[in-house]
C-alpha cells in the first residue's frame, strides 16, 4: 500500500505536468514564430515531455483541446453560467450572463484571433470549437424562455440576435477607439436590452 506522502508527491507531479502541457497546448494554439503545428507531437515538444505522456492525460488531440478549453473557461467564470442562469429573476440573469462573456472576451482579446485563425484550418479543432459556442445559444435560448415564459417555445430570432450580440466577433468590434472594457459591455448591454425589449 503506498504512504499518503509518496501518493501525495506523484499527484502533486501529476498535476504539473497536466498544468505544463496545457500551458504548452495554449501557446501552441496561439501560434506564433517557431510554433509547430498544434499536435500531440508539437504540445510534447513545447512542453518538454514525451508523446506518451501527453497521450496517457489526453488519449487524443480532441482530448488535448476539450480539456484546455475546459481550463481556459474555468479560469474564465464560465463554469459558474448554470448557477447565473438559475438566478430568480431573470433579466438580472440575463445581464450577468452578459457580463460573464464581456469579462471572458476581454481576458482574451488577443489571443483569441490567433486561436479561430489556428482552429479554421483543422476540422477536428473546429468543430470542437462550434460545438462550444452553441452551448452560449442553448443557455441564451434558456434565458428566453424564462423572459418569455408564455410562449410556447423560444424566440428563434431572438436567440440567434443574442448569440450575435454575445460573441467575441461583436465585442471586438466595439474594442476600438480605446473604449474601456467597461464601456464596451455597457454597449452590449445596451444592445441586448434593447432586443429583449422589441420583442416585447
Amino acid at each position: 500500500m503506498p504512504r499518503p506522502y509518496s501518493s501525495a508527491v506523484r499527484s502533486a507531479a501529476a498535476d504539473e505536468t497536466r498544468a505544463r502541457i496545457l500551458a504548452a497546448a495554449r501557446d501552441v494554439l496561439a501560434g506564433g514564430p517557431g510554433q509547430p503545428a498544434f499536435s500531440l507531437d508539437g504540445v510534447a515538444r513545447v512542453a518538454g515531455v514525451t508523446r506518451l505522456t501527453v497521450y496517457n492525460r489526453f488519449e487524443s488531440k480532441r482530448g488535448l483541446l476539450e480539456a484546455l478549453f475546459d481550463d481556459i473557461a474555468r479560469a474564465g467564470g464560465l463554469f459558474d453560467l448554470p448557477q447565473v442562469i438559475g438566478q430568480e429573476d431573470p433579466e438580472a440573469a440575463l445581464r450577468d450572463f452578459v457580463g460573464v462573456f464581456c469579462r471572458f472576451w476581454t481576458a482574451h482579446r488577443r489571443t483569441m484571433p490567433r486561436f479561430h485563425a489556428v482552429i479554421r484550418l483543422d476540422d477536428e479543432l473546429a468543430a470542437s470549437l462550434a460545438e462550444r459556442s452553441e452551448r452560449r445559444r442553448h443557455g441564451l435560448a434558456a434565458l428566453v424562455r424564462r423572459l418569455f415564459p408564455r410562449t410556447a417555445k423560444p424566440d428563434a430570432d431572438l436567440v440567434d440576435v443574442l448569440f450575435a450580440l454575445t460573441s467575441f466577433e461583436f465585442h471586438a468590434m466595439l474594442c476600438v477607439r480605446g473604449r474601456s472594457a467597461r464601456a464596451v459591455e455597457a454597449l452590449v448591454q445596451r444592445a441586448v436590452a434593447d432586443a429583449v425589449d422589441a420583442c416585447r
